[in-house]
């Protein structure tokens, strides 16, 4: 038999991190019961889990801790501290469900937990969660390479922020654009980060002046990004100059290699003169 405990918290609800009293709350419920194998055909290795949730609407308002247990990766009962009771949820979980709800010391524990364990250690856990803060980061570019009088997209990448609450606008020339504005949506890094793209149709014209102005959280002020329309020749002027510049590095490479050489072959050439014939 494996038998293993588990705690976890909901993130979805700002949840506690696990505490050391919820191990002695688990070991006193949890038991290989004769119900899981009486008159059943068990299998010679099996695992038994126990999960504790904790769930928090507006801090630490409402609290609702919920205990699952497994038996091999099916819940078969739950404490529910709504209901203040344990609730079979298959056959299989009848017969404890009734146990240790005609125990007032188990029910106790597991009612009193919504506040020892949960409301207790509620900020513990806060800092990492509720609290927490990180500034997004934000650029501003075309989809493509943008010329005058051509529909294009402009696209604003807010990335590596947290929460995921944040506000996206963009303006032009000063007026905020309501149409022609889509997104992404919010993407989950997987580091308890977010990031986001909100585009911007638009038709550049010369001098115009395109803005993300971007809201959260952890920025003690909106951060903007610009974006200014130039002429198609600003634009082949650049072209031609990042161009020209790795060209005249692919020749300045050329030539020290040429260079490296030459004076690796005069050298050979003497040491072979100045050898004894």
């Amino acid at each position: 038999m494996i038998y293993t405990t588990s705690f976890s918290f909901s993130p979805s609800r700002m949840g506690s991190s696990w505490v050391p009293w919820v191990v002695a709350l688990l070991v006193t419920v949890i038991r290989l019961d004769s119900s899981m194998t009486q008159g059943r055909d068990s299998p010679e290795d099996f695992v038994i889990q126990a999960k504790a949730d904790c769930y928090f609407t507006n801090g630490t308002q409402r609290v609702q801790f919920v205990v699952r247990f497994i038996f091999n990766l099916e819940e078969f009962v739950r404490f529910d501290s709504d209901l203040g009771k344990f609730v079979a949820l298959t056959e299989l979980g009848q017969p404890d469900a009734e146990l240790w709800n005609s125990r007032p010391d188990i029910l106790e524990s597991s009612r009193a937990s919504v506040d020892v364990l949960c409301r207790r250690n509620y900020w513990l856990g806060a800092p990492l969660t509720v609290e927490r803060k990180v500034q997004p980061e934000v650029t501003v570019h075309p989809e493509r390479t943008p010329s005058l009088q051509l529909r294009n997209l402009l696209l604003c990448s807010v990335t590596g922020f947290y929460p995921g609450a944040i506000e996206i606008r963009w303006f032009r020339n000063g007026q905020e654009q309501r149409e022609g504005v889509l997104a992404t949506g919010l993407i989950r890094n997987g580091d308890w980060t977010f990031q986001t793209v909100v585009m911007l149709e638009m038709t550049p014209e010369l001098g115009d002046v395109y803005t993300c102005l971007v809201d959260h959280p952890s920025l003690l002020s909106p951060v903007s990004v610009e974006w200014r329309a130039q002429s198609d020749c600003s634009w082949t002027k650049l072209l031609i100059g990042v161009a020209a510049f790795l060209g005249g590095l692919t020749f300045l490479l050329v030539g020290i290699i040429i260079h490296v050489r030459a004076r690796k072959g005069r050298v050979e050439t003497q040491l072979s003169g100045d050898e004894p014939h």
